[in-house]
């Protein structure tokens, strides 16, 4: 988790700072290519480092050919010879580069003494000789070589060099079998740049696979790591690391660096130049804190990602010590002053690596969340009690199946991680969550920059008798559209990976599985044509075929509009599709998910229709009662029906209690009625009538325990790593990185969704901030722009305070911030203490209803507590105000500064 720091003065810090090659060479060797000045000791604030972070070195230049070869009759291997004994003497892993390029190429290689091509045969045996030679000098001195070096071109073709042009393709696989012939026990790589383009990766991918088709050895494939600021994407880099480790080969980051100018072009052919431009030289004398902010989030975003993979990794190697050595200096225009390196040109670490090697920790002894509720049931038509909501908090668009005497119900989660809450019952009422159906990265890869009600939406729930699997069906919004995933178990936890349904559109899919083994997929859409009205939607079908996961044949509307397209029924979506004693019932919301939602249903002989509405609809709303009704529930709809094993059928369906004008911060939540039949279709809830809650008791309930976080623990979008570990005791240590709880990317806070306006959420908390951005303790979370944070940080003079800070910002007003900090001073003292941290929902019953947050503080066990500021209007993080489909979170939170060298002393002696 987080390096062990040891104490040092100044004068010492760089022999006892933490080092890469200790934090990360359990995973994979740390490299750095050396220049002939660090090789030969002139370079003593370089030497430092080298030895300090680095257990792995390669060659920038002196084994290439034009340099280890200039003449066809002469080999100059004294620079070459130099960085070897310097491997050897500092006990680090030496890698040989490069055997084979079409550039740095000795001029005569290719040609014969009239500068014409030579033949195959001539080219064949110069190759041999020179790989020869070179990989039998260092037999058993050098782990292994890249052997042959950008062969592939962007569209996945071979490049067109000289050794292409004379021997076309063969010339790799010879390249490959000489330097094995040379040396039977070094690794040998294939190494290229932009392997991010598609292209490029599927032709890399095809010459590995042909290369292990003839029996050639060839051990990882390097990605060169020539990035940008623009370029590659995170993603794209990834999927290229997999397609690679499918093969059967490793992965190495080969010459890594991060280009913090404009981009020119994101290849790194060296013989490229342009004319120079001033504007190509942005940064004369320094990077700005804007732009150096977004490259140190990209590095570490890239530094995460071979951390995540490190099962595959074999090398990360960077292209140069510090900014100044770099290569990208004056490159591609003369003058040019570049920023790419771990290392700034005075030496020091980068931020980002200042937060991989000494990460400050919050350390969280516990955290407890609990209610006092009271009781107060509706009775279902029998005269039994129902107690709802079902699920109070945010747990939205509830579907559900039966299969015997299970019950298995599913949520929408949204952009937090895990996705797709799960729950178990065997009698309706009293439910267990089993976790999350999406609990692994691959599953669920919500983005930076992802919108908190973005993500998972609409999940539908259903089981095939026909295979014996369980289906969880949803749209991954702005990540990709409509995907399903399966289990033969959903108590195992373990859900297939995605697969996705291009050709389904929109959202909401839903399966239904039919009694004669077909299967379809209903979902919401645009209609045929061009939509006639704001909010006009359909509902599609097709069938679907389980045995090879794919839909076949053509999609059908089979709802346009809603129940009467003449009164332009808005958003009709959520559609769940039955098939009960010989007729398919097709069930649908109607209305948005505001005030004006409902549940409307329409039948059918078949699948694809005709479907007309039933006679009664809306089967479920509560649009037409009293606004100024006592402690209503709103926006009822979003229903999916089930059967009990005795024959009685319940309706799940999401609803909100709002506290005033329609002011919200549970969210929608799920809410179980049951289901009367009148004129062959089923009733939810007849018109006027009224639904009533439960403000349900919760004792004190744990964030986490020794044995994990609780099942209704999650994080928001998805984490790249673990940043948080809980030891034997039951304390969680919480990582403090970079990122801040605003900047929509994904931030280091663990919570739950709080269940009622009055609650009591409690932790206790140590850290030590060294700078004023450092912060810990608890958080409630709407959103981005909408969150409190109340937690222990420094002021603006460095000294130790408590600072309450509110951000919201209204939806309807987007230049509207609302933002207010309280601060309170804490004397010297108590610096270095634990202290206890609390957070009280209140709801006013005056007749303006409100709901309040006070926020309190303790360096005793739970008491005594010290109210910091006035009590804080929950409207700032309602739905009404900040907008979008979710509830309130409350947890912890922590984030840290690294922008100066932190001061080791300090952070030795709180831990």
């Amino acid at each position: 988790m987080a390096a062990i720091l040891a104490a040092c003065s100044s004068e010492k810090r760089v022999a006892t700072e933490p080092s890469l090659k200790e934090a990360f060479g359990n995973k994979f060797l740390i490299g750095v290519a050396l220049n002939a000045r660090q090789v030969a000791g002139k370079d003593s604030a370089a030497t430092k480092l080298i030895k300090q972070h680095f257990n792995s070195i390669v060659a920038e230049d002196c084994m290439k050919s034009v340099n280890i070869h200039p003449e066809e009759d002469r080999y100059n291997f004294d620079a070459a010879d130099s960085i070897v004994e310097y491997g050897e003497k500092n006990e680090m892993t030496v890698i040989g580069h490069c055997l084979v390029w079409h550039s740095q190429l000795a001029p005569w290689f290719c040609v014969d003494k009239e500068g014409k091509n030579v033949s195959p045969e001539v080219l064949k045996q110069r190759l041999k000789d020179h790989i020869t030679t070179i990989v039998s000098r260092y037999k058993g001195r050098i782990k292994g070589w890249d052997v042959v070096n950008e062969a592939i071109e962007t569209d996945g073709s071979y490049r067109k060099s000289k050794f292409y042009e004379i021997l076309g393709e063969e010339y790799v696989p010879l390249a490959f079998q000489y330097a094995h012939e040379a040396d039977p026990d070094a690794e040998l790589y294939y190494n290229d740049f932009g392997m991010h383009h598609p292209g490029r990766r599927d032709g890399v991918v095809k010459l590995v696979k042909s290369l292990k088709e003839k029996g050639l050895r060839i051990d990882a494939v390097g990605l060169q790591g020539h990035m940008g600021m623009d370029y590659p994407s995170v993603e794209e880099f990834e999927k290229s690391m997999l397609a690679f480790a499918s093969t059967g080969v490793k992965i190495m980051i080969t010459e890594w660096e991060m280009s913090a100018l404009p981009t020119v072009h994101d290849g790194a052919n060296i013989s490229d130049t342009v004319a120079f431009r001033e504007a190509m030289n942005p940064y004369p004398d320094a990077l700005p804190d804007s732009v150096s902010k977004i490259w140190n989030a990209r590095m570490k975003a890239f530094f995460d990602l071979f951390i995540r993979h490190a099962d595959i990794m074999d090398r990360v190697t960077v292209w140069g010590v510090s900014d100044g050595d770099s290569w990208k200096n004056d490159f591609p225009v003369r003058g040019r002053k570049e920023y790419p390196l771990l290392f700034d040109r005075n030496h020091e670490p980068k931020p980002f690596l200042r937060e991989l090697l000494s990460p400050k920790t919050a350390i969280f002894d516990n955290f407890t969340y609990s209610v006092e509720g009271e009781e107060q049931k509706q009775a279902d038509a029998e005269g039994s009690q129902l107690t709802n909501p079902l699920l109070p908090g945010c747990y939205p668009d509830p579907s559900i199946c039966r299969v015997g005497d299970d019950y298995y119900l599913v949520n929408s989660s949204f952009a937090f991680y895990p996705g797709v809450p799960i729950w178990h019952s065997n009698n309706l009422k009293d439910w267990k969550q089993l976790g999350y159906v999406l609990n692994r990265p691959s599953q669920l890869p919500l983005k930076d920059g992802l919108r908190i009600s973005g993500g998972i939406y609409a999940p539908d729930i259903k089981y095939n008798p026909h295979n014996k699997l369980f289906y969880m069906i949803t749209t991954a919004v702005d990540g990709g559209g409509n995907f399903f995933v399966t289990t033969d178990n959903p108590k195992k936890g373990e859900w297939s990976d995605p697969i996705f349904l291009p050709e389904v559109g929109g959202i909401d899919p839903g399966f239904l599985f039919d009694e004669d083994g077909k299967a379809y997929i209903v979902n919401n859409d645009a209609p045929a044509g061009k939509p006639e009205y704001s909010g006009h939607r359909a509902i599609w079908i097709r069938e679907f075929d389980w045995k090879n996961n794919c839909t076949v044949g053509e999609q059908k509307v089979i709802i346009d509009g809603g129940v009467d397209k003449s009164q332009h029924p808005s958003w009709i979506e959520g559609p769940h599709l039955y098939h009960i004693n010989g007729t398919y019932y097709l069930m649908a919301a109607e209305g948005g998910t505001g005030p004006n939602h409902c549940e409307v249903i329409f039948s059918a002989s078949s699948p694809f229709g005709p479907f007309k509405p039933c006679n009664i609809n809306p089967i479920l709303t509560q649009r037409d009662l009293p606004q100024d009704r006592t402690n209503p529930v709103t926006c009822t709809g979003h229903a999916d029906l089930v059967q009990t094993p005795s024959g009685d059928w319940y309706a799940v369906f999401l609803a909100v209690r709002p506290y005033r004008n329609g002011h919200d911060v549970m969210g929608r939540e799920t809410f179980l009625l049951p289901v009367n039949w009148k004129d062959g279709q089923p009733i939810i809830l007849p018109a006027g009538k009224t639904i009533r809650y439960t403000n349900r008791t919760l004792a004190p309930t744990p964030l986490w325990t020794t044995d994990g976080l609780a099942n209704e623990a999650f994080f928001i979008r998805t984490p790249q790593n673990s940043y948080y570990e809980i030891d034997k005791s039951g304390k969680l240590a919480l990582t403090a990185r970079s990122i801040k709880i605003n900047d929509r990317q994904q931030p280091s806070a663990i919570g739950r969704w709080i269940t009622n306006n009055e609650f009591d959420a409690q932790t206790t908390v140590s850290f030590l901030p060294t700078a004023p951005e450092d912060f810990a303790g608890i958080i409630l979370f709407h959103n981005d722009e909408c969150n409190i944070r109340f937690g222990k940080t420094l002021d603006a003079q460095d000294q130790p305070c408590l600072k309450l800070t509110v951000s919201s910002r209204s939806q309807n007003k987007r230049n509207t911030d609302t933002a207010a900090e309280t601060t309170v001073s804490l004397k010297q003292s108590d610096a270095d203490k634990k202290i206890y941290l609390k957070v009280t929902g209140n709801e006013t019953q005056t007749t303006d209803k409100g709901v309040y947050y006070t926020f309190s503080y303790s360096f005793s066990p739970k008491q005594d507590w010290t109210q910091v500021g006035e009590p804080i209007s929950a409207d700032l993080l309602s739905t009404q105000t900040a907008g979008g489909f979710t509830g309130t979170m409350v947890g912890i939170y922590t984030t840290g500064d690294y922008n100066k060298p932190g001061d080791y002393n300090k952070m030795e002696k709180e831990k």
